[in-house]
């Protein structure tokens, strides 16, 4: 793994690329991706990304920022990205022992309103006056969908049954994992089992299925005032609409104003976009998919802040896990 001052070297070095002369480079956020806020002389700022290796091809990034551009066009906010002097969305850079590629977006103002998996102490009272618009903007980008038309290249990942509770999980293989108790590996197991079943039987036609951001959580929704703006697409891809709303409502599950932060989205979303009552059955099962998804990410990376919350993480995948299997009927509706 390269050093801190590895990566903060190549963010420099990377920089000019995209014709900055930047003033100051800090840190932001250093978990998969390495991310710096890039201030420049005339003021403004930018947020540059060093990607994980591995994860998105260069395809895959273009694919991206071909999307995200499309989005604004349709009115989403969401900060665009910087083209390099030739023309080009991302420069490879060498840091360490590693080749990542290194993107540049425009600064959104802001401050999160949340985490991945809660809510901070000073904003508790007023997320749940936001679930509104959050239904309202993953309503607008699973609309756009339904209209755009891909260019041949585009090329994302797939939230599908496989994606999610495959052999090979995206996330990672969440009822293996050693650190486990026996109990908590073994129901993982069995609501697996139930989630493959039940994933395999919704239906994946236009009006259930599509480009979503896929990471749509309270940290990566940026409150300026009553303004949001929606960032960090690194895991946009295909997927059922309802996964959307899910990992949007899943970092409130265990917060008293649960219910109400769940109207207020679905509310939101029904402004802007048909959400049919077999749909809205299956949040409760795609936040459990949610909980099982954090588990199986969080179990791989040690080295970040959150791991501390593990246990945490962990107790609540429990919960939806027996919950889910408590209430599921035998047969699913599918449509």
């Amino acid at each position: 793994m390269p050093t801190d001052s590895q990566f903060l070297e190549a963010a420099w070095s990377t920089a000019p690329a995209f014709g900055l002369d930047p003033t100051d480079i800090t840190l932001l956020s250093h978990t998969e991706n390495v991310v710096y806020r890039v201030d420049v002389a005339s003021g403004d700022r930018r947020v540059l990304r060093l990607h994980r290796p591995g994860y998105n091809t260069l395809a895959e990034l273009n694919s991206e920022v071909t999307w995200v551009k499309s989005l604004a066009e349709a009115g989403v906010p969401v900060p665009t990205a910087l083209p390099t002097d030739e023309g080009e969305h991302y420069v490879n850079v060498t840091v360490g022992d590693e080749t990542r590629y290194v993107g540049v977006v425009d600064w959104v103002n802001g401050q999160p309103l949340g985490r991945a998996t809660g809510v901070d102490e000073a904003t508790r009272v007023e997320v749940v006056d936001h679930y509104e618009r959050i239904g309202e903007l993953a309503a607008i980008i699973h609309a756009h969908h339904d209209q755009w038309v891909q260019p041949q290249q585009f090329t994302r990942r797939a939230w599908d049954t496989s994606g999610l509770v495959g052999e090979a999980p995206l996330w990672g293989r969440f009822w293996e994992i050693s650190s486990l108790t026996d109990h908590a590996r073994s129901l993982f197991t069995e609501c697996r089992d139930a989630l493959r079943s039940d994933l395999a039987s919704l239906p994946m036609d236009r009006a259930h299925y599509g480009l979503i951001h896929a990471d749509m959580h309270l940290g990566n929704l940026m409150a300026d005032g009553q303004d949001l703006t929606v960032i960090d697409f690194d895991d946009a891809g295909y997927g059922w609409f309802v996964h959307e709303l899910a990992v949007a409502l899943q970092p409130v599950l265990n917060e008293p104003f649960y219910a109400d932060a769940r109207a207020a989205l679905l509310a939101g979303y029904r402004k802007n976009r048909q959400l049919s009552p077999s749909q809205e059955t299956h949040l409760d099962m795609f936040v459990t998919m949610r909980c099982l998804m954090l588990v199986g990410w969080l179990a791989s990376r040690p080295e970040v802040p959150d791991y501390a919350e593990f246990p945490a993480w962990v107790a609540d995948a429990i919960g939806a896990c027996q919950s889910y299997l408590d209430h599921r009927s035998p047969t699913q509706p599918t449509h």
